[in-house]
């Protein structure tokens, strides 16, 4: 019964904070010349500790049981593990949008700055299944730059800032990853 209210808080814990993305762009949104686009800390630290548990519970169940159901523990603790992992990327990305350029890193490291004088056009892409919605900027080639999806804090401002920039917006629905990534 514990273990069953544990498993319901943890699938809560991951799944369910992704319910609450907008699929609208907000109509009293503001323009804003300069803003950090990135993932929710707190919904992200909630993660790693939901993942971690999983972790731990796991690792002690290894212990616990004797017989051959013990090394399907060892998978729960890989996936869980890969979660974590996954989490803390998540946790470290920031997207810098100024007037003059967008700039994404990881950990401070691996960065990709692209200038708004690039930009030929950004896609609003619908996800009608999964309620979400991935803004996907494109250089002049055509080639996708910089995705972004709508439980980031700040993504619409993207939007908002190619609109004043007089960038072409397309908006379309359940596009494939193959489709997104090139016009």
């Amino acid at each position: 019964m514990i273990l069953e209210h544990f498993f319901e808080f943890v699938a809560e814990l991951l799944f369910g904070l992704a319910k609450n993305s907008p699929d609208k762009m907000p109509e009293d949104i503001t323009y804003k010349p300069a803003f950090i686009v990135r993932y929710s800390k707190k919904k992200t630290i909630a993660k790693i500790v939901a993942t971690l548990i999983i972790i731990i519970v796991f690792s002690l169940l290894w212990f616990i049981f004797k017989d051959e159901t013990r090394y399907l523990f060892i998978v729960f603790v890989v996936l869980g593990f890969a979660l974590f992992v996954l989490s803390l990327i998540s946790f470290s990305f920031r997207c810098s949008v100024t007037e003059i350029l967008l700039k994404s890193s990881y950990w401070g490291l691996f960065k990709k700055q692209f200038p708004w004088s690039a930009v030929r056009c950004v896609r609003v892409v619908e996800k009608t299944e999964e309620k979400s919605v991935i803004i996907a900027v494109y250089d002049e080639s055509g080639k996708c730059v910089i995705d972004l999806n709508t439980d980031m804090e700040n993504a619409w401002y993207v939007v908002k800032m190619a609109e004043e920039k007089s960038i072409i917006i397309h908006y379309e629905k359940d596009l494939s990853l193959k489709q997104i990534s090139h016009l």
